[in-house]
């Protein structure tokens, strides 16, 4: 793994199944993820996340709304979701991609691996590679939860 990339791996308690619908399903990803979702399930489609710094249900401590755009890139039902992620507020964020990756393990648990490219090293604040690992921490620890049988 380069030094400009994340990826962890997490066991969520729930079928391959549930465990794509919880990271592809927009009204899913509201419950465990940010505060609105737009996803739209095809290569080329639209990918919108945003946290809002005055959420009525905060799950993290923000100064200001985050919106994150981007789009599609592949989509394996069940399998796979690859989009890009590029943060509106901070000009000189790179596009940068997400993988997630999902794979059936035993007791109808799922391995997920993600991880996030496309870092330069040089983003800083909110933006840095070292602030997104503790986000992607914080959620996959939310994702976990929610997918507990």
């Amino acid at each position: 793994m380069s030094s400009k990339q994340i990826k962890q791996v997490v066991e969520l308690d729930s079928s391959q199944e549930d465990a794509f619908k919880a990271i592809s399903n927009p009204l899913e990803i509201i419950k465990w993820f940010s505060d609105a979702a737009i996803l739209e399930p095809k290569v080329g489609g639209k990918f919108k996340i945003t946290f809002l710094k005055d959420s009525k249900k905060p799950k993290m401590k923000m100064n200001m709304d985050f919106i994150n755009e981007g789009k599609i890139l592949e989509i394996i039902p069940n399998k796979k979701l690859v989009h890009t992620w590029k943060w509106n507020q901070f000009s000189d964020f790179p596009e940068t991609i997400v993988t997630w990756e999902l794979e059936s393990v035993f007791d109808g648990k799922t391995r997920l691996t993600l991880t996030h490219t496309g870092f330069t090293g040089k983003e800083e604040g909110p933006a840095s590679l070292e602030e997104h690992t503790k986000g992607w921490t914080f959620f996959l620890n939310e994702l976990i939860s929610y997918c507990k049988n």
